[in-house]
């Protein structure tokens, strides 16, 4: 699974830089030549010859929408992860110093209780804060195994300091697992930001469209979302789901993938971590 990193990187990189167009009237190439195309109204279906994974009722492409929402997702990811890890470390080498595992109820419970007081313009924050305490749980696990090691105990004999504790043992133990554990971090990210967008809650805003025909005099009022990651295309597309169901699998699927391969990525780094461990050296 780690392997799809590649092409889901490259599709992200690859994503429009801006807005993806809007279309109350797309016309569908036709099928015979000579023919003048037809035009349908959105949205479209998969398999449309003018949108092969289709479109939302504002006529936008599914492909368009799923590489800027890939895009965002990923460049959401890094910033909160950027915001996070470093507090995280602090606090998990205290928190596994001091023998006080962190023991969190379910992150999703915390982040949305945490969102629902602060207010949705704290949504970064509060993902900031998920990847601060994963971050701190999973190093403080890593520097309570160290600390029982044997060769901690010799030390500590031999009066050891804590300089010379965290110098000489911890740190050279912890340091090379680190990419493992940011491929973890990562990887709870993108689970919450399907959990949240699921249940209605992002960072980002939206657009309203009013719809009309010559059948309805009565708008309809719709909000799109712009630049949406796709945690908030999951919360858009299920208010559709009876009419264009397949729009709601492409993000749902996009973040399964990547969250997957993040931590089949993690899995095989903490495998290889216990096979060959770093040379420390003893007193």
């Amino acid at each position: 699974m780690r392997w799809l990193l590649l092409p889901l990187l490259l599709l992200a990189f690859l994503s429009p830089r801006q807005e993806c167009p809007t279309r109350v009237i797309v016309e569908v190439p036709a099928r015979v030549a000579g023919e003048a195309p037809s035009p349908q109204v959105p949205p479209l279906r998969v398999g449309n010859s003018a949108a092969p994974l289709g479109t939302d009722r504002a006529g936008r492409d599914a492909r368009c929408l799923l590489s800027r929402g890939l895009a965002r997702s990923l460049t959401l990811a890094l910033t909160v992860l950027a915001l996070g890890v470093l507090p995280g470390l602090v606090l998990g080498l205290w928190l596994g110093w001091r023998g006080r595992l962190m023991a969190l109820p379910g992150e999703v419970i915390v982040l949305l209780a945490l969102v629902l007081l602060l207010g949705r313009d704290s949504f970064r924050l509060v993902l900031a804060l998920g990847v601060m305490a994963v971050t701190a749980r999973l190093i403080a696990v890593r520097v309570d195994a160290v600390l029982r090691e044997p060769f901690v105990e010799g030390a500590l004999a031999l009066g050891g300091g804590t300089g010379h504790l965290l110098r000489r043992h911890v740190l050279p133990h912890l340091l090379p697992g680190l990419p493992v554990v940011v491929a973890t971090v990562l990887s709870a990210v993108f689970v919450w930001l399907m959990e949240l967008g699921a249940l209605g809650f992002y960072d980002r805003g939206t657009v309203i469209i009013a719809f009309t025909d010559s059948l309805d005099l009565v708008q309809d009022v719709q909000a799109f979302p712009l630049g949406a990651d796709l945690g908030q295309l999951i919360s858009f597309f299920r208010w559709s789901w009876l009419d264009t169901p397949e729009q709601l699998v492409w993000p749902v699927l996009l973040l399964v993938v990547l969250t997957a391969a993040l931590k089949d990525l993690a899995r095989r780094g903490w495998a290889r971590r216990r096979l060959r461990l770093p040379r420390v050296p003893q007193e």
